[in-house]
């Protein structure tokens, strides 16, 4: 319990507010060095809560961080088409499997050639492939593709050369590594002009990608590239339903074009292509990476409501806490009370004392809430490379809202200790 020399400072009533508010601040602190463990005890709650909603928002935002910049890795201004029937373009789902998808070199050819809004197509056909070279070797995914990847993808080669045009004619044996290949096949050495072997089959070197580093997990340098021809005709020919079928296509986009109208344009050629009319199964799928933001900033926004929701039940447990301590505090220091109001503080004085102890403990449990949720986030983002980005305007947010809380459920304590009689709480022993 306070001394009353401690509350004299207080016992006269002040109409300047600040100096009230000062005055409240120092019994507060001095209530709480009175009993250091109980408010420790009491911020312990809020601390739990503000630390679990505070990691939960920073970790739903460093999702849509790393998909977005997932995405952008790939390209950020193209679509992607899938030979795979549709269920929302065209009518139906796909009944039987002779609805099969379908997609092949002459429908990107059309679009290349058709549609004025595209600037490069990258058809590809894709597997995984043990790759030799004397004393090591590495599992990674080879993409056959054509020059138009290197535009699709906004990634180019740091030496070398790039797959051209005349190695796609010709089905030349030649590959580009990506970084994580390169350095587990041959180190720091430059493999420019070395040869490899892919199932077997000698190849040469002709160029290293840049290296783009990994998102979610995804080592996006552990690839291969090699002419879709090349591709076609010593690997994956047999296993196709065509001889020009494709797996997968990438469709860049002009600068500053619209990728709704070009998605538009590309389904409205493929769909005459094929002669699909209403009702039919569209047997192609065509998404922008436009979409696949926009999915994806969707689900992690429930993904994140939905951490925020679980950990605020904490934070509500916390705020419930600090209101039953408020109460025995009330009990215990009735007879301070008595004393102030018997000095001339107003019933005012006395609910603000309380207001402002609950927002002051509040307030600290929820700064070294804070500061935890910012460590793990350090931790998580050094040990997984996942952002945890715990910005200032999310901490500031976090005291503002602990020191709400502290309002909220300190209030009920606050008016119960303001409307004591005076003379029933000095008779209190």
């Amino acid at each position: 319990m306070a001394t009353a020399s401690e509350l004299l400072p207080s016992a006269s009533p002040t109409r300047n507010p600040m100096a009230s508010l000062a005055v409240n601040f120092a019994i507060a602190m001095t209530a709480l060095r009175t009993n250091v463990m109980r408010s420790v005890l009491t911020m312990l709650g809020v601390l739990i809560g503000v630390f679990a909603v505070t990691l939960a928002v920073a970790v739903g935002n460093g999702a849509r961080e790393a998909v977005t910049e997932t995405i952008d890795g790939f390209g950020s201004n193209m679509a992607i088409l899938i030979p795979r029937p549709d269920d929302d373009e065209g009518g139906p789902p796909r009944r039987t499997d002779s609805e099969r998808g379908r997609l092949t070199q002459r429908d990107v050819d059309a679009i290349e050639r058709e549609v004025p809004l595209v600037r490069a197509t990258a058809p590809q056909l894709r597997q995984s492939f043990d790759i030799v070279v004397p004393g090591a070797s590495a599992s990674t995914e080879v993409v056959g593709t054509t020059p138009g990847y290197e535009i699709a993808t906004v990634h180019s080669v740091d030496r070398g050369r790039y797959i051209s045009n005349t190695d796609v004619r010709s089905s030349a044996r030649v590959v580009v590594l990506g970084r994580t290949v390169s350095e587990t096949l041959f180190g720091e050495a430059d493999p420019i002009g070395e040869t490899v072997r892919v199932n077997g089959v000698p190849f040469a070197i002709i160029g290293l990608l840049e290296e783009k580093g990994s998102t979610l997990g995804d080592d996006t340098d552990d690839t291969m590239l090699m002419p879709i021809t090349t591709m076609r005709q010593r690997f994956v020919g047999d296993t196709l339903p065509g001889p020009d079928d494709l797996q997968l296509a990438f469709v860049a986009f002009q600068e500053g074009a619209s990728l709704s109208r070009g998605k538009t344009e590309i389904i409205a050629l493929l769909k005459d292509r094929y002669n699909v009319e209403f009702g039919d199964v569209t047997p192609f799928t065509v998404r922008t990476t436009e979409e696949f933001v926009e999915q994806s900033q969707f689900i992690t926004g429930i993904l994140q409501g939905v951490l925020v929701a679980i950990a605020s039940i904490s934070l509500l447990v916390g705020g419930i806490g600090i209101m039953n301590i408020m109460l025995v505090s009330v009990t215990e220091r009735t007879r301070e009370i008595g004393l102030r109001m018997a000095l001339g503080a107003r019933r005012s004085d006395i609910r603000n004392q309380f207001l402002v102890e609950a927002a002051v403990l509040c307030m600290l449990g929820g700064a070294v809430g804070i500061i935890l949720a910012w460590l793990t986030g350090v931790t998580l983002e050094a040990s997984f490379d996942f952002p945890v980005p715990v910005g200032i305007a999310t901490a500031i947010g976090a005291v503002v809202f602990s020191a709400f809380i502290g309002l909220v459920f300190g209030g009920y304590p606050a008016i119960r200790a303001s409307r004591l009689s005076p003379i029933e709480a000095l008779r209190t022993e």
